[in-house]
């Protein structure tokens, strides 16, 4: 009789054999941890791109606002004296007739800028939009017109203004005279955008004079000014307290509170950018692309707001912000729980199965998806706390179904819990960030190095 244990080993047997066998080496294991991470970098690029489209959303909607209510980032230009003239040059019997349209600035220029805003919605977004009163007083010296060569042939005070629909004038006053607006915009000067402007004469001109005016328009996004003056005094004061201010001028004064914020500069004709009686077309230039001396580089930079001082309104889009810097930290995040569950299934002797890792990591992904949610609609802090509250109580529980063990149900709990945690306190540190995240990422190092010093001997016994 043969001897059941002298039989040849069948082909399954063995196949069947050699599998127990890699499942349960570790450094196997390992690597299919480390192919579940690499797996779950997909629909972490997904959840992603989803934060980029939503806050793509955000976007569109601002603008649709912006547009509606009637102006979104308004720039002030001005006031200012526009002289539309004609040059003519005689060289033999050449006779050259040359546009000598000219812009002459106030020696003195005081602007009071007081905006309250509101909030506009547009689906689940809700986008702050202002009503604002310019208070404007300019001081202008006496001008002369002798040259015969050129031919005036309008004068007018001028104040661009981006976005005039909703633009309205209180007053306009000429050395205490009220002058009357005009409807027909300067339509020419399209770097101004809409103007305000009234008709002046020569001899309105031949004495120093001072021009009052009070404005109220709307915006929705940012507002600034452009500072004519050979002194320029600018006051802003506002009810919104998240301002984020424009310009490479330093301010004189300001305070931000809860309340609001109030914000002053003072700008000489030297850091203003052009001459007090530029050509029409230099300041054209000036004023559309901003041109910024840099002293340290010793060049000349181009900049849209480099002539500008005012402010923008920042609003839902920092939430965003965050969540896609929380999702720059997630592939950490992932590595960190799924190779600790590996470590603490090495001393604990309980075995995992690796499609079991790959549903808490996918949870681990969903975190993200369900923090971006909940944050639209119920703001970034309350909604991490519920989304971090969520995934960790649906991970622990698999968890206590997978083992049946309170110990480690427990530790891993606890471990998302400081994980979710630690996260948040680096979102919040924007200065700091980069030093909290590499401090963390080398603790948790550290204790990997101390979970896996015995691998060797573990092989081994398995």
């Amino acid at each position: 009789m043969t001897d059941i244990s002298d039989r040849p080993e069948s082909d399954d047997s063995w196949l069947r054999r050699n599998i127990n066998h890699f499942g349960a080496s570790i450094t196997f294991r390992f690597v299919l941890v480390i192919a579940i991470v690499l797996a779950l970098l997909i629909p972490l690029f997904l959840v992603s791109n989803l934060v980029e489209e939503r806050s793509q959303y955000l976007e569109n909607a601002t603008r649709e606002i912006g547009i509606g209510w009637g102006g979104s980032e308004q720039r002030i230009v001005g006031p200012f004296i526009l002289v539309r003239a004609e040059q003519e040059t005689t060289t033999g019997t050449t006779r050259v007739v040359r546009n000598d349209d000219r812009a002459y600035m106030p020696t003195q220029l005081n602007l009071d800028h007081a905006t309250t805003h509101t909030m506009k919605s547009r689906g689940i977004y809700n986008v702050p939009v202002f009503r604002a009163t310019l208070k404007a007083s300019a001081s202008f010296p006496v001008i002369n017109f002798d040259d015969s060569s050129r031919r005036i042939e309008s004068i007018s005070l001028v104040l661009g203004i981006t976005d005039g629909r909703g633009l309205s004038a209180d007053s306009i006053l000429w050395n205490g005279v009220e002058l009357t607006e005009l409807t027909d915009p300067y339509s020419d000067q399209t770097f101004l955008g809409n103007t305000l402007q009234v008709d002046l004469t020569a001899e309105m001109l031949l004495e120093a004079s001072d021009v009052e005016l009070q404005l109220n328009f709307r915006g929705s996004r940012s507002f600034v000014v452009v500072p004519v003056g050979d002194t320029s005094n600018i006051t802003m004061r506002s009810d919104w307290p998240h301002p984020k201010f424009i310009g490479t001028l330093p301010d004189v004064s300001g305070e931000i509170t809860s309340d609001g914020f109030e914000q002053s500069w003072t700008v000489h004709k030297l850091a203003r950018g052009f001459d007090s009686d530029a050509s029409v077309e230099d300041l054209a230039g000036r004023l559309s692309t901003g041109a910024i001396y840099d002293p340290y580089r010793q060049n000349t930079t181009w900049s849209q707001s480099g002539l500008s001082l005012g402010y923008d309104v920042l609003n839902l889009n920092t939430d965003y912000r965050d969540i896609r810097r929380a999702i720059i930290y997630g592939i950490f995040f992932v590595v960190l729980t799924l190779v600790s569950i590996l470590c603490l299934e090495l001393v604990s002797k309980v075995k995992f199965h690796i499609v079991q890792y790959g549903v808490v990591g996918i949870g681990l992904v969903l975190f993200f998806l369900t923090l971006l949610a909940l944050t639209e609609h119920i703001g970034f802090v309350t909604g991490y706390v519920l989304a971090a509250f969520i995934l960790t109580a649906m991970n622990t529980t698999y968890v206590w179904f997978i083992t049946r063990t309170g110990n480690i149900t427990i530790t891993i709990g606890i471990f998302l819990a400081m994980l979710y945690s630690a996260l948040y306190f680096i979102l919040q540190l924007d200065n700091y960030a980069m030093l909290a995240g590499v401090a963390l990422l080398l603790v948790l190092l550290g204790g990997l190095m101390f979970a896996t010093k015995n691998l060797q001997r573990l092989e081994q016994d398995s």
